[in-house]
């Protein structure tokens, strides 16, 4: 399936909105979002924050569960992603987005939900903190959120969990911005 999504973009941000998914799932067409989770970043800092568990209407794999520390029952009662999807979308608004994997795995789930439940085209433009690790003058192991981390000695306290990956993520490229040579001046979005 094509997707008119946003552009990714290798530019310094001082403004920005930090997003992270986790899912039942890596296969994009065939998960369910069980957590939605964001930071609104203005000049630098953490301005708001927004995340929220999902009810996928189906038990959670077992792997998922290790993984995330997400259980079954903390999503009893949890809104269903059409009902929440709309307040995720107003929170990051026309926002840059900034997230780690962001172009190849959240954004193509956001852009399919978009579509079916608010026949809404999902285009804002993103930072990848993947691409960003692939392309400054360091040496990284590889380009997993944890080696990033690991390498910035910056502690994720609940890793693959929305809000502390995505505050990882903000602080990581915050670390990036000073190696990134190859960056656009930096720019400041009006929101």
């Amino acid at each position: 399936m094509d997707r008119i999504k946003g552009k990714s973009l290798l530019e310094k941000l001082d403004n920005y909105t930090v997003i992270d998914l986790e899912t039942t799932g890596v296969n994009i067409y065939k998960c369910s979002v069980i957590e939605m989770s964001a930071i609104r970043v203005r000049d630098n800092e953490v301005a708001d924050t927004y995340s929220q568990l999902i009810n996928p209407k189906k038990l959670l794999p077992n792997e998922i569960i290790k993984l995330t520390g997400i259980t079954d029952n903390m999503l009893v009662g949890m809104p269903t992603i059409e009902n929440e999807l709309e307040t995720f979308i107003n929170f990051i608004g026309d926002d840059i987005l900034l997230g780690h994997n962001l172009v190849s795995f959240d954004t193509n789930i956001i852009y399919d939900l978009c579509l079916e439940h608010l026949k809404y085209q999902f285009s804002n433009d993103m930072v990848d903190t993947c691409r960003v690790a692939k392309n400054i003058d360091v040496d990284f192991k590889n380009s997993k959120l944890s080696t990033i981390a690991g390498y910035y000695n910056i502690e994720n306290k609940n890793e693959h969990r929305g809000l502390s990956d995505c505050m990882t993520t903000h602080l990581c490229y915050q670390k990036m911005k000073e190696k990134a040579n190859y960056f656009k001046k930096s720019v400041k979005s009006t929101n």
